[in-house]
């Protein structure tokens, strides 16, 4: 039989540790990615008797039988779905503000040498026998015709910008499947008794919050907390990573109209146009509308 000093030397040893890891909640509260953590406490239950004794109701003590991270799965979709968005619209309404800054209303503008061109028309049928309103007339049509030519070179630098911004982008898509999928090995080989180090999990989380900036992803985890990671909302799109395996993001420009993102799985290639949402997609978005923009110029 356990005696009351051994039950309450358990106590403290309990308690101490579940102190220690709220202290350790407050000490990384401004930490990235870290989740709070919480001691599951457990009674440490007496004998259970013999044919001549009967059990031990009075217990042996307490004991700390795990520390959770707070962690929830839909919340985490969630999250990441609502920064995906935000990403998206916020890349979006950054490239449309340049796009307006080429249109707007200037002295050097269409509207502006259009204005003039007109007018310089009506004057040559007020007068048409002035030499000299024809020759205005004629240089303010030059320059109308110049300033539709530098806009026009203005709108395709904006799109080669655009293709600029999305290699950089998806470069570093890349290389955060990579560290996803070098995260998943960590897990595995720590996670041989079926739970990884809480540490590695709040990688793991870091790592694909990131990953979801760039580009929506659906996220499935294994027991062991691996987790296995789709393009796109659905869950049914190409797969990025699985286990230890990373698959690269690239694109190519179809008939200098639009954007086409590549999969590229170990050297096997497939278009796909599950990426909705993230930076990527608002460069897609971003793209089309210059180039919609630059048609209706044309």
């Amino acid at each position: 039989m356990s005696s009351l000093f051994d039950v309450g030397k358990s106590a403290i040893n309990s308690y101490r540790q579940s102190l220690a890891v709220t202290g350790q909640n407050i000490a990384n509260i401004n930490t990235e990615g870290y989740k709070r953590r919480e001691a599951t406490l457990e009674e440490v239950s007496g004998s259970q008797g013999s044919i001549t004794s009967i059990q031990d109701q009075a217990g042996l003590g307490v004991r700390v039988t795990d520390i959770r991270r707070s962690f929830d799965s839909f919340m985490q979709d969630r999250s990441r779905f609502a920064q995906s968005e935000y990403q998206t619209y916020d890349t979006y309404l950054e490239q449309l503000q340049q796009l307006e800054n080429q249109l707007l209303p200037g002295e050097g503008g269409i509207d502006k040498r259009l204005s003039s061109f007109f007018n310089s028309l009506y004057d040559v049928a007020v007068d048409p026998t002035s030499l000299s309103t024809r020759i205005i007339a004629m240089e303010q049509g030059k320059a109308v015709s110049d300033a539709f030519a530098d806009t026009a070179l203005q709108l395709e630098k904006l799109k080669s910008n655009i293709t600029s911004q999305m290699d950089d982008t998806l470069n570093a898509f890349n290389t955060l499947t990579f560290e996803m999928a070098s995260v998943n090995e960590q897990i595995t080989s720590n996670g041989q008794s079926g739970t990884a180090p809480n540490a590695v999990l709040d990688l793991r989380d870091r790592v694909l919050t990131d990953i979801a900036k760039l580009a929506t992803i659906s996220v499935d985890y294994s027991e062991t907390g691996v987790a296995k990671v789709t393009l796109g909302s659905t869950g049914m799109g190409p797969t990025l990573v699985d286990g230890k395996t990373a698959a690269k993001l690239e694109h190519l420009i179809v008939n200098d109209k639009a954007l086409q993102l590549i999969v590229n799985t170990n050297g096997s290639k497939s278009s796909t146009n599950q990426a909705s949402g993230g930076v990527v997609h608002g460069l897609l978005m971003s793209y089309g509308s210059v180039d919609e923009t630059l048609s209706s110029l044309n």
